[in-house]
């Protein structure tokens, strides 16, 4: 055999893997940042913020401590959460959570801290005023609404402090209301407003929105250039939407209603705000009546705001506003501005020839208006309203007919005869039976009957020179078919020549046995003042 092979060595290269790091040292205790961290969201009191010593539960299902429910007591505000009365009203019991409290004690106990202490009265009032939004001003109501639902999701959170992204829309609104007072400067901050306005009723918390509403009417009575920087879509969007929720409170809607009445006093605004559907809000607002008389009464005054411009009338008219405003204007427990500004509205409605034709047409308008003129326990100013609205509607064919159905003719005369406040009514009576007797062989025969042609032949021969003594005089000639008014067989007195005698009576107008009927002892009428007066002045 051949001699023994050598063995050689194969060195291979080594790598050493590094020893590995020692485990990080725990601390011996945990910080108070830690501790928090750790402790189940469940164990935390929404308002304090830490784990609970004495909790109790509330009908809403939440859970907290019963020092801060005593303080939400004591300060007459509701906890986050809760739906209805506050504790102080006496209709909440808190029921002890003793299932809770053991809990909380057994975890205390197996992570080795002391038990959860009872906060004192002082921290638990300044944690409730923290969490929950100050109470509401006096006069408003408090039965139907809770707290800021966004102050409850903060409370919710492990800090015991708000930063400033958790203010609330309200808050904000009147910071910037209280800025805007004490600096007095005209057109400063309306976008502010607006949006945060936007901000809350978008938000739909009842007590955020009451609060936006009222600081909304406040801004709209400063100044002209502030309610015209105001009237912006998002803004009148959410106007609308208040009013058309049967779950806003009657003040927030009472307070939507007054700004937008506010709004209606620029002819600027005018036509947005009807292009903006604000017009079917305010009519079922004026629906109402006596179950919100302070929203029905603003909503009257802005329907008469948005009348005054010609271009709204038929639109308003169309959107169904003429029923509850005649309802509103015929109905005597309504209040006196409430009616005035109704009469104002359909006063200015009944122009539009459209309107005309409905409020003919209305079952019973014909009739209460006619009720409303003649009746002399009515004050004034509401006869004649409802006398100038009977005028506009007997301009039309239909009106005419639905006036003399309902005895207007009668009506007019008995007014013009033996009404006490005659000289002040004098002129609308006489314009509307000028008006029935347009092309209406049917008016001669009521006239006739009802004796219209004695007080006609008074204010023909007595009254001074005017408008309403040529409507006399051609409404006397067409009852007594000496003329057409529409045929032109009736000459215009006013421009034709007249032969007077002495005594101011007409020599050849009138037949001779006519004349005698100036005798009867009657004094002059006097003019009238123009009653078309716009209430310029904010609702407060």
């Amino acid at each position: 055999m051949g001699a023994a092979r050598a063995w050689r060595w194969k060195l291979l290269p080594f790598h050493s893997k590094p020893p590995p790091p020692p485990p990080p040292s725990l601390p011996a205790t945990l910080s108070p940042v830690d501790k928090e961290e750790d402790v189940p969201r469940e164990f935390l009191c929404p308002i304090l913020g830490a784990p609970m010593s004495d909790p109790v539960i509330l009908p809403s299902g939440r859970t907290y401590e019963r020092a801060c429910i005593q303080a939400c007591a004591e300060l007459s505000v509701s906890p986050p959460g809760l739906e209805g009365d506050s504790p102080a009203s006496g209709g909440v019991v808190p029921i002890p959570n003793d299932a809770l409290g053991a809990a909380i004690r057994t975890w205390s106990a197996r992570s080795g801290r002391a038990p959860p202490a009872a906060p004192s009265a002082a921290a638990a009032r300044e944690a409730v005023l923290r969490a929950v939004p100050s109470p509401r001003p006096p006069g408003r109501s408090s039965s139907n609404l809770s707290c800021s639902s966004r102050a409850s999701a903060a409370s919710t959170s492990s800090s015991s402090s708000r930063s400033s992204s958790e203010i609330t829309a309200v808050e904000q609104l009147e910071m910037v209301c209280a800025k805007k007072t004490e600096s007095l400067r005209v057109g400063e901050g309306e976008e502010e407003v607006g949006q945060l306005t936007v901000k809350a009723v978008g938000g739909g918390d009842e007590w955020e929105v009451e609060a936006a509403m009222a600081a909304l009417r406040r801004a709209t009575r400063e100044s002209a250039p502030r309610r015209r920087a105001l009237c912006v879509p998002q803004l009148l969007a959410a106007l609308r939407r208040v009013l058309l929720s049967a779950r806003h409170s009657a003040a927030a809607r009472a307070d939507a209603t007054a700004a937008l009445a506010n709004l209606s006093l620029e002819p600027e605004n005018r036509v947005p705000i009807v292009r903006a559907g604000a017009v079917p809000a305010l009519v079922e607002v004026a629906s109402l009546g006596a179950a919100a008389p302070e929203a029905c009464e603003h909503a009257a005054g802005a329907l008469f705001g948005l009348a005054l411009h010609e271009g709204n009338r038929a639109a308003i008219g169309v959107l169904g506003a003429l029923p509850p405003l005649l309802a509103l204007l015929t109905t005597g427990d309504q209040a006196p501005r409430a009616r005035r500004d109704a009469g104002m509205a359909l006063l200015h409605l009944s122009l539009a020839a459209v309107n005309q034709s409905k409020l003919a047409r209305a079952p019973g308008a014909a009739k209460n208006l006619l009720s409303i003129s003649s009746d002399s326990n009515e004050p004034l100013p509401i006869r004649r309203l409802a006398l100038m609205v009977i005028c506009n509607v007997a301009a039309c064919t239909e009106g005419r007919t639905a006036l003399m159905d309902a005895g207007a003719v009668a009506t007019f005369s008995v007014i013009l005869s033996d009404d006490a406040h005659r000289s002040e009514l004098e002129e609308c009576c006489v314009a509307a039976l000028y008006d029935m007797s347009k092309g209406s062989p049917r008016f001669r025969g009521l006239a006739r009957a009802a004796g219209a042609d004695r007080p006609l032949i008074l204010i023909a021969e007595q009254a001074d020179p005017g408008v309403h003594k040529d409507m006399a005089r051609k409404a006397l000639r067409a009852m007594l078919g000496l003329g057409d008014i529409n045929g032109g067989g009736l000459h215009d007195f006013s421009n034709t020549e007249r032969n007077d005698d002495d005594s101011g009576t007409m020599a050849s107008s009138l037949p001779v046995r006519r004349r005698r009927a100036a005798s009867w002892g009657a004094p002059p009428a006097s003019k009238l003042s123009s009653s078309h007066h716009w209430r310029s002045v904010c609702i407060d």
